[in-house]
């Protein structure tokens, strides 16, 4: 069985298509969603909607996606983060179907599952944290510290935008990157594939390259706010 891991869309729509196409050549059998789907993006319920197509054996929330039930329009901003993560979710919920916020909302924040005898357990961040991470600048000392109360044999998680292969204390841990806001220095979308055949797993980290410049035009197209900031984060300037 081949298992796409997706993860941190962020709204990048020409990114996730393109990943969506790379799909078509992997033989994959099923989908995993680890979070953070259209916030930051210009991309929303087109998104939603064509995630809802795969056939998903779990789909969890990332911090950006509690930005829907945590920001109120009336929230009133101090900083200028604060200010520019107001101005996402006022163009999100602009741009988004009530349908696909309250999928969203009722989201599980993890799962764990088991497919043809491997268990898995699906975080966004790490199994205590939403907000944190583990990839390859993570010490293996401080990682077994985070799994040491896994049961399970995978750990699939996200959050840092960059990719992590790795094992610790017998657990396989997988980080797949980000499809639409890569943080590594490598512009292209950053997804995986878990193959898995009778209790064996195998990982890969799959890039896909796609035209930056198409994204950016839509997102001048579609006044996506904060959109210098959002070419800087996307060419890893800022």
């Amino acid at each position: 069985m081949n298992i796409a891991v997706l993860a941190d869309i962020h709204g990048n729509g020409i990114a996730f298509q393109h990943v969506l196409e790379d799909m078509k050549t992997q033989d994959i059998n099923k989908v995993i969603i680890l979070g953070d789907v259209v916030m930051k993006g210009p991309t929303t319920t087109r998104i939603v909607e064509e995630l809802q197509k795969l056939d998903c054996l779990a789909w969890i929330q990332g911090n950006t996606d509690k930005w829907f039930k945590e920001i109120s329009d009336d929230w009133k901003p101090e900083t200028n983060k604060e200010k520019e993560i107001k101005a996402y979710c006022s163009y999100a919920r602009e741009n988004m179907s009530k349908e696909s916020i309250e999928f969203i909302n009722n989201l599980p924040f993890q799962k764990s599952l088991i497919c043809e005898n491997v268990s898995m357990l699906c975080v966004h961040g790490t199994p205590q944290d939403i907000q944190d991470a583990i990839d390859g600048s993570v010490p293996v000392q401080h990682i077994k510290e985070l799994i040491k109360d896994i049961k399970e044999d995978v750990l699939l998680c996200a959050h840092s935008h960059c990719s992590y292969i790795g094992e610790v204390d017998g657990k396989k841990i997988f980080n797949p990157g980000s499809i639409g806001l890569a943080a590594d220095g490598d512009l292209r979308a950053s997804y995986g594939i878990l193959k898995i055949d009778d209790g064996n797993v195998e990982i890969i980290n799959r890039r896909v390259a796609y035209p930056i410049d198409e994204l950016f035009q839509l997102a001048e197209e579609s006044s996506f706010p904060n959109l210098n900031l959002y070419k800087r984060l996307i060419m890893n300037e800022a």
